[in-house]
C-alpha cells in the first residue's frame, strides 16, 4: 500500500511542478510514479503533456500510444497524439487519426479542426475547407479553425479572405496567439506595409517583451526606409536578449548602410563572438574591413565566409572585390568567373570582370564582359563609364563617344560621368600629339 501511495504522491508533486513550469522535474516525478504503476492511462496521458512542454514531440506520441493502450477511446488523448503527428510532419498518420476519432465522436469539433492544419500542410486546400465548413456545423466559435482555415488561404495567395479569418479568430479571442502577426504578413505581403505595422504595434502592446516580434517589426521598418526606428527596436531586442546574435547582425548592417563602419564592426565582432557561424556573418565583417581600408583583415574574414558556404556568391564578390583593391586582379577574376556561373544575370560580377580584364590590358575581353552587362542592364552608368574608358584607350573613338552620350543622357551629375568630358579631352591632346609626333618623324625623315 505503501509504494502506491507513494506514486499518487509523486503525480501530485509533479503537477505542483507543472504549475511551476519545472517540466524535467515533473517529469521525473511521473517517470518515478509509473515505475511503480505503469497501468495508469492518465498519468501516460500526463507524461506526453509533459514532453510536449518540453517539445520532445516524438517521445509524446510514444507516450499518448501507451495511454491509448491502456484506454483507447479517450479520444483528447488520441487528438494530443495526432497533433503531435502534424507537429512531426506527419500528416497522413494524423488525419487517418482524426478520422477515427470523428466516427467514434462525431461532435468532437477538435477531430475537424486539426485536419484543416493537416491538410493545409499537405498541399490540399479544397479538402482543408471541405473540414472547415465540417468543424462549423458542430461549432462556429472555434478560433482554431479560423486560424487554420486562414494559414490554407494565405498559402494560396487570398490575403484579404485569410485576413478576414484571423480577425474572427481576433474576435473570438482576442489574445489568439500570433495572429496580428499573421495579419501584418499579409498586408505585408500586398504591400500595404502602413497596415502591417499598425498590426505589428498592436500585437506588441498586448506582449513588448516579444523579441519575434520586434524582429518583424524592424525588418518592416527597414522596408518602409525608416531606419533609424528599425535600429531602435533592434536595439531593443539586444538588451531583452544580450545574446541575440540576429540583433546585432542587423545592428550592424543598419550602422554600414548608415555609414558607421566602426560602429558596424563592432556589432558584428559582438555577433561573431557569439556564434562565428552564423550565416553571412564573415561577409558583412569582410565588406566593411574592406571600406575602412583594412583589406588583409578583410581579406582574412572574407576568405573564411567563401570557405565556409563556396557557392555564397554575397561572399565571393567580397572576396573578389578585396583581391581587385589589392592588385591581385588574376585571383579575383576566378572568383567572379566561379559567380557568373551560378548568376549569369549578374551585372556587378560582369562588371568587375571587366575591370579585372581591362587592368590585365585586355579590352577586348574586358569590353564583351560590360557589353554583358548592358545587355541585362542597359542604363548602367558605371558599365557604360567602364566602356567609354575602355573604347577610348582601345581607339575606338566614335564608339567611346557613343557611351558617353548614352551615359550623360542618364545621369550627368554621376562623378564617374562627369569626369568622362576631361578623359575624352587627355585622350584628344593624346592622339593629336600622337599624329604630330609622326609628322615631326617624316619630316626628319
Amino acid at each position: 500500500m505503501g509504494d502506491w501511495q507513494d506514486a499518487e504522491t509523486r503525480v501530485e508533486r509533479a503537477l505542483q511542478l507543472c504549475e511551476m513550469q519545472q517540466w524535467s522535474e515533473a517529469l521525473g516525478e511521473i517517470d518515478a510514479a509509473l515505475a511503480i504503476n505503469p497501468n495508469d492511462p492518465d498519468w501516460h496521458a500526463q507524461r506526453g503533456q509533459l514532453l510536449d512542454q518540453m517539445e520532445r514531440h516524438e517521445e509524446a506520441v510514444e507516450a499518448y500510444a501507451k495511454a491509448l493502450e491502456l484506454a483507447p477511446d479517450a479520444h483528447e488523448v488520441a487528438a494530443a497524439l495526432a497533433i503531435d503527428l502534424i507537429r512531426l510532419g506527419r500528416y497522413q498518420e494524423a488525419v487517418e487519426r482524426f478520422a477515427e476519432i470523428a466516427r467514434r465522436h462525431p461532435d468532437f469539433e477538435p477531430a475537424y479542426c486539426n485536419r484543416i492544419a493537416a491538410f493545409t500542410r499537405m498541399g490540399d486546400h479544397e479538402r482543408a475547407e471541405e473540414m472547415f465548413y465540417l468543424a462549423q456545423q458542430v461549432s462556429d466559435q472555434c478560433p482554431n479553425c479560423f486560424h487554420h482555415i486562414a494559414e490554407s488561404l494565405a498559402c494560396r495567395g487570398l490575403h484579404d479572405q485569410a485576413v478576414y479569418c484571423w480577425q474572427r479568430a481576433l474576435e473570438l479571442d482576442p489574445d489568439y496567439p500570433g495572429a496580428r502577426q499573421r495579419i501584418a504578413d499579409a498586408y505585408r505581403a500586398q504591400g500595404r506595409l502602413d497596415e502591417a505595422r499598425d498590426y505589428l504595434l498592436a500585437a506588441l502592446r498586448r506582449s513588448p517583451g516579444d523579441t519575434e516580434t520586434l524582429g518583424e517589426l524592424g525588418d518592416l521598418l527597414i522596408e518602409l526606409g525608416d531606419l533609424p526606428g528599425a535600429a531602435a527596436k533592434f536595439r531593443m531586442i539586444a538588451d531583452l536578449d544580450p545574446e541575440s546574435v540576429r540583433a546585432h547582425v542587423m545592428l550592424g548592417l543598419l550602422a554600414a548602410q548608415s555609414d558607421r563602419p566602426d560602429e558596424a564592426v563592432s556589432h558584428f565582432e559582438t555577433a561573431l563572438a557569439l556564434d562565428e557561424c552564423y550565416p553571412g556573418l564573415r561577409s558583412h565583417l569582410g565588406e566593411v574591413e574592406l571600406r575602412r581600408g583594412n583589406h588583409y583583415i578583410a581579406l582574412q574574414h572574407l576568405k573564411q565566409a567563401v570557405d565556409d558556404a563556396p557557392n555564397d556568391c554575397l561572399a565571393r564578390m567580397g572576396l573578389g572585390n578585396c583581391l581587385l583593391e589589392l592588385g591581385r586582379q588574376k585571383e579575383a577574376a576566378g572568383h567572379f568567373e566561379h559567380v557568373l556561373r551560378r548568376r549569369p544575370d549578374l551585372v556587378s560580377a560582369h562588371h568587375n570582370l571587366a575591370v579585372c580584364r581591362f587592368r590585365d590590358g585586355d579590352y577586348e575581353r574586358g569590353i564583351a564582359h560590360c557589353l554583358d552587362a548592358l545587355a541585362i542592364e542597359p542604363d548602367n552608368v558605371l558599365v557604360l563609364h567602364k566602356l567609354a574608358l575602355a573604347y577610348l584607350r582601345s581607339g575606338r573613338w566614335r564608339d567611346a563617344q557613343r557611351m558617353r552620350d548614352r551615359a550623360f543622357a542618364l545621369r550627368p551629375d554621376h562623378p564617374a560621368i562627369s569626369s568622362l568630358p576631361k578623359h575624352m579631352l587627355l585622350a584628344t591632346l593624346r592622339r593629336l600629339l600622337a599624329r604630330a609626333g609622326r609628322r615631326l618623324r617624316a619630316l626628319v625623315v
